[in-house]
């Protein structure tokens, strides 16, 4: 599986609104604006929505 790291992008379609995560509930850091924690995999993801450039990363959060 794939390990994604700040700077890498994901692909189009893989951040839209029905990934996004309540990051209160998942003890993530606050997402500032134009931002949105994604699940992919296990790993929670901050993507910057409008390029999908990956900011930040907390792996194996979902295991």
């Amino acid at each position: 599986m794939r390990s994604w790291r700040y700077g890498d992008f994901l692909p189009f379609g893989w951040f839209s609104a029905s990934y996004y995560l309540n990051a209160g509930h998942y003890g993530l850091p606050y997402a500032p604006i134009g931002t949105e924690w994604v699940r992919v995999g296990g790993d929670a993801v901050l993507v910057d929505v409008w390029t999908g450039r990956v900011l930040a990363v907390y792996y194996n959060l979902f295991w």
